[in-house]
């Protein structure tokens, strides 16, 4: 009972010492609430095929967006005590139709409760004037954010994993958002074959130059049929360890401007498809353990930023 009682008082602090910016953090300094994310499949899929992605191989979730709202609602409520929630367009390219159907969709969505956020998963080649508008359009009544698939600034990396489109494109994207109430998060992937720890700290060095509000970061996850996974079972590929993920992550936070919210660390993957990096911790002990680190360095986000 001691240790329980221990973790839990040792979690709660580790969040409010956080030495970068969090997302929780972000939501109890604007709203003063606890809210998260319910992330839902509207069946928009991906055209394209980058060398890691799934998407050719799920199948689009035969539940309606209400049935899975429904679903996952009480959930985060029973298991995180939520209190608010953000509606989270996550799987697929979510800005893939033409502005009209978005709208429909969009405001189907939203419709089935009471909202604090609207989050639009998407990728930058997917995007123009109009569909910003759309996702503005929003804005009056939700916190709206568009999260954008970067993955890397390195453009010779983009061919690689057959992103199908450059750091130029994204580039154009950020602009369409110019005077608009729409915040920006940026989905970068730490460990893409050919990239050095080096690339990885130039990407976010890049990125912290931009008028963005956020940052989500992953490991590169290895999944069955895949063409990452055919590369790796060749030897062509090698994950990312996890105390290279650490330093790298530690790294490049401190170029982040101290506004910036860090959506995420990490993610996690738990179907019977992932083959790895299988670092054989959990997440929690994952995040506490980098911000400990952090802490002990006297690392923290924004640190470096005018260091660029």
């Amino acid at each position: 009972m001691f240790y329980i009682l221990y973790y839990i008082c040792y979690y709660k602090f580790m969040n409010k010492q956080s030495p970068y910016y969090t997302f929780a953090q972000y939501i109890r300094k604007n709203f003063n609430t606890k809210a998260f994310r319910v992330s839902i499949d509207a069946s928009f899929g991906c055209r394209e095929n980058c060398i890691y992605c799934e998407e050719h191989y799920r199948k689009p979730s035969d539940e309606s967006i209400k049935k899975q709202i429904d679903k996952l609602i009480p959930y985060l409520k029973s298991r995180y005590k939520a209190k608010d929630f953000y509606l989270y367009f996550q799987k697929g390219t979510n800005t893939d139709a033409d502005p009209e159907k978005l709208k429909k969709i969009y405001d189907s969505a939203l419709s089935y409760r009471d909202f604090l956020g609207f989050i639009v998963g998407t990728r930058p080649d997917y995007m123009d004037k109009e569909k910003v508008e759309v996702i503005n359009s929003y804005t009056d009544k939700y916190d709206t954010w568009i999260e954008y698939g970067l993955q890397s600034a390195n453009n010779k990396t983009l061919k690689l994993i057959n992103r199908n489109h450059t750091y130029e494109d994204f580039l154009k994207a950020l602009q369409l958002t110019e005077g608009t109430d729409i915040k920006i998060t940026v989905h970068l992937i730490l460990g893409l074959p050919g990239e050095k720890s080096e690339d990885m700290i130039n990407t976010v060095k890049k990125i912290s130059k931009l008028p963005i509000k956020g940052v989500k970061f992953h490991h590169l996850y290895i999944l069955k049929d895949t063409p990452l996974y055919k590369m790796y079972k060749k030897g062509n590929y090698t994950p990312i360890d996890y105390e290279t993920y650490k330093k790298v992550l530690m790294e490049s936070l401190q170029y982040l401007d101290k506004e910036v919210v860090v959506h995420r660390i990490m993610g996690e993957d738990y179907s019977d498809r992932f083959v790895g990096p299988k670092w054989n911790m959990s997440k929690n002990y994952i995040i506490n353990d980098i911000k400990k680190s952090m802490i002990k360095k006297n690392y923290y986000q924004g640190k470096k930023h005018n260091r660029r």
